[in-house]
């Protein structure tokens, strides 16, 4: 049972840091087209 759960938790995991990165980047292209900055 405590095996099924950690493996059943990682996807989760993974996920919630995917989307904090993924509203990390649409923050900083937002903010670098408002500035005319290049991503690079």
């Amino acid at each position: 049972m405590l095996l099924t759960l950690y493996i059943l938790v990682w996807p989760v995991i993974s996920a919630a840091i995917l989307a904090i990165l993924l509203v990390a980047l649409r923050r900083d292209v937002k903010r670098a087209k408002e500035t005319g900055e290049s991503m690079i």
